[in-house]
C-alpha cells in the first residue's frame, strides 16, 4: 500500500528528532558546569508553583473546615435559642400579655423560672432578655447587657442573628430568636448571651498551621479578631492596619491567600468567611513558616542538580540519552495516533483529508484526475449485533489486512469509521481503473472471513466520484461518492456506482424528502386512507385497510412508496407506525360506537415487530381509544415472517394474547416451506395480488390459487383475496371457494371522510358489486 505522505511524516519526524537528540546530549556534555544553575532553576521553578499551589490549597481547605466548625457552633446557638423561644404555654401567655388579658407580672413570675431551668443544662448559656412586642424588656436572667446596649439591635436591621456584645466587662456572643404566635405573628423577642470560650477553643490546635501562625475568629459587626489565650480563655484585639483590609474584605465574601509585607515581615493572610453573616476565620503565617514546607521540598532537585553537575558530562550524556529516547517513541506514538486508526491501524479520517488534499494539488497542477472510492460493508451491522463488538472489531481488521492486500501500491486505504473504508487513486488514467479497482475490492471481500471460530460471508458498496468531473475539494469527492455508495446499496448491494449528477440531485432529493416526513409528523401532514374489505357473497363490508398517504404543505400527495423505506432507513418508521396505529384504532373506535361491524387492518414493518415495543405501543394505543381488541387485525408480511420467524414468533403470540387477529400479507410471495404456518398465531392469509392478477387464463395462478384455498380451509384460515379488479377474477375466486375480497373493484382506498359517506352510515355496508 502506497503512502508516500505517511513516509514522508515517519522520516521527516525521525531524522529531525535524531538531529535535535544529538544536539541536546552535545550541548549537555561541552557546558554542563556553566549552564547547571539553568538546568537547577528549570527544575526548581515547576517545582516551586506546584509545591506552593498544593500548600495553599490544603491550608485554605484546612481554614474552611475551622469556619465549617464555626458555623456548627453558632448554628447550635442559634438552635438552642430557638428552642427557649419555641415554648408553646408562653408563647400563649405573651399573646394573653399582647391582648391586655394577663399583666406584666404575671407573665414574669410564670416564664421566669421555666426560662431559668432551660437554661441550666447549657454550660456556655449565661444570659437571658425577653422583650415583648413593643420592645420593653419582661424580664432578665443571668449576665446580660446594660439597657442601652440591648436597644443597639433595635436602632437597625442586624446582618445576622449573632454578633458580639459587651457584658460586664467582658464580650459575649449574642443571639436573637423572634417569638411568633400561631399565625406567624411577633410577640416578642429572647436575646441569648453565650460565652466566646466555646468559639475560641476552635483554634486550640496550635500545631494546625505551624506554631508560629496567629488564628482568629472574626466577628465583622463588632470589628473584633478573638483568639485563644494559654490558657484557654478569650483574647480579643482589634485588626492592626494589616489584617485591616482583610478582615473587611472577609465581611464582602473573600476567601483566599493574601500576601503582605516585605523580607521578613512578609506574611500570608488566610481567610474563609462563615456562612453566618458577620463572621469568619482568619490565620495570619509568617511567610517564611508558610513557604517553609516548599523550599524542603525543592532541596532534593537542587542537591540532585548539584550531584549532576559534578558527574561531569559523560554521566550527563547516559542519564538524557534514554530519556530523549522515550520522549522521542511517545512523539512517534502521539503522531501516529493522530494519523493511524487505532483498530485497523489504516490511515484515519484527518490522515485521509491530507492524502487527499495533497493528491488535489497535484492532480490540479499535473491536470490529471483522481478518484476516491467509499466503501461501506454490507449486513455488518448485523454480524456486530449477533455476534458482539470483540469479535466485529476482529473482523474490521481481517477487512483492513485483506482490502490492503488487494490494493496492493495502486491508491491510498484509510477508515473512516465504524464500517466506513475511503480509497484514494491518484494518476488515474484511464477513469475506468477506478471501476476495476472497486471490482477487486468486491472480490476481495466475496471469499469467507474466519473470525472466532465463525464463517462470516460479507460484501461491500462502493460509490465512486473522480477529479475534476465530481468536485474540485476533498469535502465534495468524497460527499459525492457516499452519495454514490448509497445507490449501489439502494440497488442489489455488493457493487460498485459512479456518482452522477443525477444522484447528486437525487441525493438532495433525498434528504428534503427525510427533513420534511420528520416535519410532516410534527404538523399533522399525514393521512389514513381506508379501502374497504368485503365478502364475495353478499358484497357486505366487514373491514378496511388502512393506508398511509403524506400530503406536502404544497397540496402535493405523496404515495407511501416513496417515503416508508426512507422512514427505515432514517429510524422514523417506529414513529410512522405508532401513528398509524393510533390513528386508525381512532378511527375504528368512532366505527364501533356507532354499532358498524367492521374490522380495521394495520400493516407493521418488521422493525417494529423486532426492534421496537410493538406489545407495548398495541396494548396502549387499544386501552387510549377504547377499541376492542378483535377489531384491529395487524399485518404482517410472509418474507419477514420467513426471514425472522424465531425471532418474531414470541412477539406475535404476545399480541395474539391481546386479542388482535393477525393476519400474513403478500402471502405466496415467500417462495419458501409453508411449515412456518403451524407455528404463527395468525387467523388470516391475505393472497398477493400477482397471483390474481391473470386469472382466469393463467394456469399457474389458477392452480396456486386453488392451494392456496385449500390448504387454508385445513388449517382453518380465513382469506382475503387482494388486487381484485375484473368481475370475472372475483367470479374465478367464488368458484374457488374464497369468501372474502379486497381491490379496485370495490374500491381505491379512500379518504376516512369519504369512506364513512359510503360504508359508515347505514345498514347498507357495501355499494353494488357487478354480477358475476
Amino acid at each position: 500500500m502506497g503512502d508516500p505522505i505517511g513516509r514522508g511524516v515517519h522520516e521527516e519526524m525521525g531524522g529531525g528528532t535524531r538531529r535535535a537528540r544529538q544536539r541536546i546530549v552535545t550541548l549537555a556534555m561541552m557546558g554542563i558546569l556553566a549552564t547547571g544553575a539553568l538546568v537547577g532553576a528549570s527544575t526548581a521553578v515547576p517545582l516551586f508553583h506546584v509545591t506552593r499551589d498544593r500548600l495553599a490549597t490544603t491550608t485554605l481547605a484546612s481554614v474552611q473546615i475551622q469556619a465549617d466548625a464555626l458555623d456548627d457552633r453558632l448554628r447550635l446557638f442559634e438552635e438552642l435559642a430557638r428552642q427557649l423561644a419555641s415554648d408553646e404555654e408562653i408563647r400563649r401567655r405573651l399573646v394573653s400579655h399582647a391582648d391586655g388579658e394577663l399583666s406584666r407580672p404575671s407573665l414574669v413570675a410564670y416564664s421566669a423560672p421555666r426560662l431559668r431551668d432551660a437554661m441550666a443544662p447549657s454550660e456556655e448559656l449565661i444570659g437571658l432578655v425577653r422583650r415583648d412586642s413593643a420592645g420593653e424588656t419582661l424580664l432578665s436572667l443571668g449576665r446580660t447587657p446594660l439597657g442601652q446596649q440591648e436597644a443597639q439591635r433595635n436602632d437597625g436591621e442586624a446582618s445576622s442573628p449573632a454578633r458580639l456584645v459587651q457584658v460586664g466587662e467582658a464580650l459575649a456572643v449574642e443571639v436573637a430568636a423572634p417569638i411568633l404566635a400561631d399565625n406567624g405573628a411577633p410577640i416578642g423577642t429572647d436575646l441569648l448571651y453565650f460565652r466566646l470560650d466555646d468559639l475560641t477553643a476552635l483554634l486550640a490546635d496550635d500545631d494546625r498551621f505551624g506554631a508560629a501562625a496567629r488564628q482568629y475568629l472574626v466577628a465583622l459587626d463588632g470589628g473584633v479578631l478573638l483568639t485563644g489565650g494559654e490558657r484557654g480563655e478569650p483574647l480579643v484585639r482589634a485588626p492592626d492596619e494589616v489584617e485591616g483590609p482583610r478582615v473587611q474584605a472577609l465581611g464582602e465574601g473573600w476567601s483566599g491567600l493574601h500576601r503582605t509585607g516585605m523580607g521578613s515581615r512578609e506574611q500570608v493572610l488566610i481567610g474563609v468567611p462563615a456562612v453566618t453573616p458577620g463572621w469568619g476565620v482568619l490565620v495570619v503565617v509568617p511567610a517564611g513558616s508558610f513557604y517553609a514546607e516548599v523550599f524542603r521540598v525543592l532541596a532534593w532537585p537542587l542537591l540532585a542538580t548539584l550531584a549532576m553537575m559534578l558527574l561531569g558530562a559523560l554521566v550527563t550524556a547516559r542519564a538524557l540519552r534514554p530519556l530523549l529516547s522515550r520522549i522521542d517513541e511517545q512523539a512517534r506514538r502521539l503522531e501516529e495516533s493522530a494519523h493511524y486508526d487505532a483498530l485497523t491501524r489504516l490511515p484515519n479520517r484527518y490522515h485521509l483529508g491530507q492524502r487527499l488534499e495533497a493528491a488535489l494539488e497535484a492532480a490540479t497542477s499535473e491536470r490529471s484526475r483522481l478518484a476516491v472510492l467509499f466503501l461501506d460493508l454490507d449486513h455488518f451491522k448485523g454480524v456486530n449485533d449477533s455476534l458482539g463488538h470483540p469479535l466485529g472489531d476482529r473482523l474490521l481488521r481481517a477487512v483492513g489486512r485483506r482490502l490492503s492486500l488487494a490494493l496492493r501500491d495502486r491508491g491510498q486505504l484509510g477508515r473512516l469509521g465504524g464500517d466506513e473504508f475511503l480509497v484514494v487513486i491518484e494518476h488515474l488514467s484511464p477513469p475506468e481503473a477506478a471501476e476495476e479497482v472497486a471490482c477487486q475490492l468486491i472480490d476481495a471481500l466475496a471469499e469467507p472471513f474466519r473470525v472466532g471460530g465463525h464463517e462470516i460471508f460479507l460484501g461491500a458498496s462502493i460509490g465512486i466520484s473522480l477529479f475534476p468531473e465530481d468536485g474540485t475539494t476533498s469535502e465534495a469527492l468524497i460527499r459525492n461518492a457516499d452519495t454514490a455508495m448509497y445507490r449501489a446499496k439502494a440497488l442489489k448491494r455488493n457493487t460498485w456506482q459512479r456518482y452522477t449528477a443525477a444522484l447528486g440531485e437525487a441525493s438532495r432529493e433525498r434528504f428534503d424528502l427525510e427533513v420534511g416526513l420528520r416535519r410532516a409528523l410534527e404538523r399533522g401532514e399525514l393521512q389514513l386512507y381506508f379501502q374497504p374489505q368485503a365478502f364475495i357473497d353478499g358484497g357486505r363490508v366487514f373491514g378496511a385497510e388502512a393506508l398511509i398517504r403524506w400530503v406536502s404543505p404544497e397540496g402535493e400527495t405523496i404515495m407511501p412508496e416513496r417515503f416508508i423505506p426512507l422512514a427505515e432507513e432514517s429510524g422514523l418508521s417506529h414513529a410512522l407506525g405508532r401513528w398509524i396505529l393510533g390513528e386508525a384504532c381512532r378511527r375504528a373506535r368512532q366505527w364501533e360506537l356507532r354499532g358498524l361491524d367492521l374490522q380495521v387492518a394495520v400493516n407493521l414493518s418488521g422493525a417494529q415487530v423486532v426492534h421496537g415495543d410493538i406489545v407495548g405501543d398495541v396494548r396502549r394505543v387499544l386501552q387510549e381509544s377504547g377499541l376492542s381488541p378483535e377489531r384491529l387485525e395487524l399485518e404482517i408480511t410472509e418474507g419477514f415472517l420467513i426471514s425472522h420467524a424465531d425471532e418474531g414468533i414470541g412477539v406475535l403470540h404476545e399480541l395474539r394474547e391481546l386479542g388482535v387477529m393477525l393476519a400474513v400479507d403478500d402471502f405466496g410471495t415467500g417462495y419458501s416451506s409453508l411449515a412456518y404456518l403451524k407455528r404463527l398465531p395468525v387467523q388470516r392469509l391475505k393472497i398477493d395480488q400477482s397471483f390474481v392478477r391473470d386469472v382466469p387464463g393463467d394456469v399457474d395462478d389458477e392452480i396456486i390459487l386453488a392451494a392456496i384455498l385449500s390448504m387454508a380451509g385445513r388449517l382453518g384460515l380465513e382469506v382475503v383475496a387482494e388486487g381484485v379488479e375484473l368481475p370475472v377474477q372475483l367470479d374465478f375466486l367464488a368458484g374457488l371457494g374464497c369468501e372474502r375480497y379486497q381491490g379496485f373493484l370495490l374500491s381505491r382506498p379512500v379518504p376516512a371522510d369519504v369512506f364513512d359517506r359510503r360504508w359508515g352510515g347505514g345498514a347498507e355496508l357495501c355499494a353494488p358489486v357487478p354480477s358475476r
